[in-house]
């Protein structure tokens, strides 16, 4: 890896230091220090262990500041989980469960010992004793009276864990009982384990009602949320699906290459969650069984949890690792190296924020995720977006084939989808009062809506194939309308038309007015970027791209124009001289789309390349890549007051990044002990490392 490499420069240049070089030494040392630690923060980014990252890019800031340090913490600051508290206990957490309001945490232990926690202060509260021996499943009802435990030798054991008090011990298991589940209404009591067997019992008359079997341990089990089927996994690779009224197994779930970890049913019932030793989680279909879904582990895995949305899988590990998993596409969304050994146990809370992870170790971890997530991804209603603009600082407009959306945030994150209209939308902008919506379509037509009604104000037609670009001068009083290869200015007034600008010999795909309003950029298939005098409808540059341009932008604090296509670098150009200043991502194999953020700090790119990625303006340094679309990404868009940054993707997503946090990184200086200490971390100076301090109070 890079950054070990870096590391062993920084000792030979810290050897180097003691010879007496004084402070021009000290400076190189610091500079590679910097560089070290920027390096595994990067590294630690590109596998998702965020809390590592952050750490790592607020070290380096304390030896030399710099845009991508700021950017990379912003950023990991932004995605990873807090550590609210951690405990150490002898022996191994074999067992978790929260209370079903979040509040209380049950964990069964090694040494026998079932324990509850508060969860918001980590306070232990009681420690049920009674089993003679380690407990492996704990569980609790639905009403949150009572708590299940059980393990070695068999029985399960009923605690009225408010009162601090055994309620009942049913014997019947032969063996170690490994998972256990409340029925939805508590009457009912499910168990597996050692034996082979799944049993179900009368909660209140202590019987046995249902007993099946497996060819092998059972590990996990669950029942459905309407309580008429039990789902159940092994160690025989197999999941199998129970109906209770007719004690009969009605599916078979077969495909895992392992033991079978943990099952679950999805809220809704409709959809089943497997996942195994094999490193896979599949997806299966709750009526039919069949396979719908399957997801390949970058870690190994010994246990995991999912909320009843399918939305959040929490995994743990054998090596130690924890990780979240997007249960929508499967993407890695975080990974902790919490535990100094195999992770025996892990939980959801309710609320879908707040999980728990125990080890081998000893270790029981408490962790929250982020309130507000850094970013979510959407599916559009219709087929992919090609275009999109904000149309108020929560509202994004989105248009394809299909016609176009309004996507607006109602609280956080949480996005809300609304038709606008039916016409094929291939461009869209909002006018500077955000007042009018232009849209482009694929019929050759330029429509003028009003912004709150979606109104049709003008219908602009007479352009030449579709309407690949349109866009709004700054005082809002002409939209101009890209034609192949004509361009068009309208009045937004009353719709005459005002001039034509003509010079391309290919279709115009982008268009872009300087904050002045009197200079028009635009891009062509014909490989050039012209510039125009919008005053006296003339030509002013002609800029030979060598191929096709995509996308034009100007910054709006100097007269710059950005420039980018197909098989060309982004270039930055002083519009006024036609001099070339800078180039940047050499490289590209195409982009699709720009976007300058307000006050024009920093300029995105995006493309064929399947990522975002962010410059930093005027310098254009490189900041970092913003990635987890599939597919070409063909349109990108800043809110109005930068807090968001938007991608469509041609996987038809929309991917929304909170920008603000990026824009605004922590000061240098800040108390990175206390950073530590909130992810769970040591610095360890002497062998230049971060290290887990997981269960050090």
């Amino acid at each position: 890896m890079r950054w070990w490499c870096l590391a062993l420069l920084l000792a030979s240049c810290s050897a180097h230091r003691s010879s007496g070089n004084g402070a021009l030494d000290a400076a190189n040392t610091r500079d590679l220090r910097a560089r070290i630690l920027e390096a595994r923060g990067e590294a630690a980014t590109e596998s998702s262990q965020w809390s590592v990252a952050a750490a790592s890019f607020a070290l380096a800031r304390t030896s030399r500041d710099s845009p991508g340090a700021q950017w990379g913490q912003a950023r990991a600051l932004d995605r990873a989980s807090t550590l609210r508290w951690s405990k150490h206990i002898q022996g191994s957490v074999l067992a978790l469960a929260f209370t079903p309001d979040g509040r209380m945490l049950a964990s069964g232990h090694y040494d026998s010992v079932v324990r509850l926690w508060d969860v918001e202060r980590g306070d232990l509260l009681a420690e049920l004793k009674g089993h003679t021996a380690e407990v492996h499943a704990v569980a609790f009802s639905p009403d949150g009276r009572w708590l299940a435990s059980a393990g070695r030798p068999g029985e399960l054991r009923i605690w009225d864990w408010r009162q601090r008090r055994e309620h009942a011990v049913i014997p019947g298991h032969t063996d170690v009982v490994l998972g256990l589940a409340f029925s939805p209404d508590g009457g009912r009591l499910a168990s597996g384990g050692l034996d082979h067997a799944v049993r179900v019992w009368d909660l209140e008359t202590r019987a046995e009602l249902l007993r099946f079997q497996h060819d092998d341990n059972v590990i996990d089990v669950t029942f459905s949320p309407d309580g008429k089927q039990l789902l159940s996994t092994s160690a025989d690779r197999s999941a199998r699906v129970w109906d209770l009224a007719s004690r009969k197994e009605v599916h078979r779930l077969l495909g895992h290459e392992e033991k079978v970890e943990a099952g679950a049913f999805s809220s809704d019932g409709q959809r089943i969650m497997t996942a195994a030793g094999d490193r896979a989680v599949r997806f299966w279909d709750a009526r039919s069984g069949q396979l719908t879904d399957v997801f390949r582990n970058s870690g190994n895995v010994s246990v995991a949890a999912i909320d009843g949305a399918f939305q959040l899988l929490v995994q743990g590990g054998w090596d130690g690792r924890v990780q979240l998993v997007d249960g929508r596409g499967g993407a890695l969304l975080e990974r902790m190296d919490a535990h100094h050994a195999a992770v025996m146990s892990v939980a959801l809370s309710p609320d879908g924020r707040t999980f728990a992870s125990g080890g081998m170790d000893g270790v029981l971890d408490v962790w929250r995720r982020p309130d507000v997530p850094a970013e979510v991804r959407v599916h559009g209603p219709g087929g992919w977006m090609e275009a999109i603009a904000f149309s108020q600082d929560r509202e994004l407009l989105a248009g394809g084939e299909g016609g176009w959306w309004r996507w607006r945030i109602a609280e956080g994150t949480d996005l809300h989808s609304e038709p606008g209209g039916t016409e094929a939308a291939v461009s869209l902008a909002v006018s500077p009062d955000r007042e009018r919506i232009a849209v482009g379509t694929l019929k050759g037509k330029a429509l003028v809506l009003d912004a709150r009604s979606g109104r049709v104000l003008l219908e602009l037609p007479g352009v030449k194939g579709s309407v690949r670009a349109v866009a709004f001068s700054p005082d809002g009083a002409l939209v101009a309308v890209a034609g192949d290869p004509d361009i068009q200015l309208w009045s937004v007034a009353d719709g005459t038309p005002v001039g034509l600008l003509q010079g391309h010999t290919g279709k115009v795909w982008t268009l872009a007015f300087d904050s002045t309003g009197r200079r028009l950029a635009s891009g062509s298939t014909d490989k050039t970027v012209r510039t125009w005098d919008v005053e006296r409808l003339q030509p002013l540059l002609r800029l030979d791209m060598g191929e096709p341009v995509r996308a034009v932008a100007f910054t709006p604090s100097e007269p710059h124009l950005v420039t980018a296509g197909l098989r060309q670098p982004i270039r930055v150009w002083d519009v006024t001289a036609g001099r070339l200043l800078k180039t940047l991502d050499e490289k590209t194999v195409g982009v699709l789309a720009l976007a300058v953020s307000p006050g024009g700090r920093f300029l995105a790119s995006s493309g064929l390349e399947q990522v975002v990625k962010v410059w930093s303006l005027p310098s254009g340094e490189p900041l970092g890549i913003l990635a987890g679309q599939q597919g070409f990404l063909a349109a990108l868009a800043f809110s109005p007051d930068g807090a968001f940054l938007v991608s469509a993707a041609s996987d038809r997503t929309l991917q929304w990044y909170r920008f603000d946090p990026l824009a605004h990184p922590p000061q240098p200086g800040v108390d990175v002990n206390a950073l530590l200490r909130r992810y769970g971390l040591a610095w360890d100076e002497a062998r230049f490392r971060l290290t887990s301090a997981a269960g050090s109070d």
